[in-house]
């Protein structure tokens, strides 16, 4: 039979794993949106100019 004490600890470890487990969802949105916006400047931005080879690139 289960206790009452180990009910309790098993429910607040779940608590804690739920509010962990929301965080990394926000911080994976976080870091996907910052994707999205280089993903957008990418495509956005046209090709390089083509430098000759004999001249240096500064």
């Amino acid at each position: 039979m289960v206790s009452k004490t180990q009910s309790l600890r098993w429910l607040e470890n779940l608590k804690r794993s739920q509010s962990l487990t929301a965080r990394e969802e926000r911080r994976k949105e976080e870091v996907m949106e910052i994707f999205r916006e280089l993903c957008d400047i990418s495509l956005r931005h046209q090709d390089p100019s083509v430098f000759p080879p004999w001249r240096p690139y500064w």
